[in-house]
């Protein structure tokens, strides 16, 4: 994983502090849809994980990378159906999975 070139600008340690500390770490304003205290990061990982992917910001890819191995997230991005082009282009990239492999890219060609 290349975590240190793209978390070169951000505090990881604080970041690190807040996930160690069991509170939801990720941006209320991604779930705005759904109470926080309803979400379990175990039950609901896809949702989680989409939502992060779409709309979340470096802390929160952080976070994402910290919670879920490679594997929960690729398995995530590959069933997926509402990752935006964008975001399906860098998951391919990131996590070095074939387009073709990424059910949403089939929307885009």
């Amino acid at each position: 994983m290349r975590m240190n070139s793209y978390f070169s600008s951000i505090d990881t340690k604080l970041l690190d502090e807040k996930l160690s500390s069991g509170q939801f770490p990720f941006s209320k304003y991604l779930f705005w849809d759904t109470p926080i205290e309803m979400i379990d990061p175990k039950r609901h990982k896809k949702y989680i994980i989409e939502r992060v992917l779409v709309k979340g910001s470096i802390k929160d890819f952080y976070f994402l990378l910290k919670m879920y191995s490679n594997d929960e997230i690729v398995a995530a991005i590959k069933e997926s159906k509402v990752l935006d082009k964008k975001t399906t282009s860098f998951c391919s990239y990131y996590f070095k999975v074939p387009l073709n492999e990424l059910h949403a890219s089939s929307y885009y060609n």
